[in-house]
């Protein structure tokens, strides 16, 4: 039989059950290569137009917050309009806190949910969620 082992605990040669059909080899140690990456330039404008945007969702999202903490009657009727399904009274409701974009708002038994988002040269850029749980 091939391949025939040789053995300190044997004292013939010792040859391995006949369905082994191959050599056995070791592993091989792969030792990665690596070249050093070229990155392309930074340029931050698209970066810095995302956070200014960003900065006026956060805004946006701040004034319905308060809005929904200082007020009992506010928060009531916010409510009521959502659970009732009443979607027009809910966006009516937030554009009177005084935010600039409007955020699509979805609601469940649970909670509602208000995703703000903005876009920077047609290219979607910025957005954040709000999750807020009422029972």
């Amino acid at each position: 039989m091939y391949p025939y082992y040789h053995s300190a605990f044997y004292s013939q040669a010792y040859s391995p059950p006949p369905y082994y059909y191959g050599q056995y080899s070791a592993p091989i140690r792969f030792i990665p290569y690596i070249k050093s990456r070229q990155f392309p330039t930074v340029n931050p404008d698209i970066f810095m137009h995302s956070a200014q945007h960003m900065q006026t969702l956060m805004k946006d999202a701040s004034l319905i917050l308060a809005k929904m903490a200082n007020s009992h009657q506010f928060a009531f009727d916010l409510m009521t309009a959502a659970q009732s399904s009443n979607k027009t009274k809910v966006n009516e409701m937030l554009k009177e806190t005084g935010i600039q974009s409007s955020p699509s708002v979805s609601y469940s038994p649970d909670g509602l949910k208000l995703d703000f988002k903005t876009a920077v040269d047609h290219v979607d850029c910025c957005h954040l969620n709000l999750s807020l749980k009422w029972m």
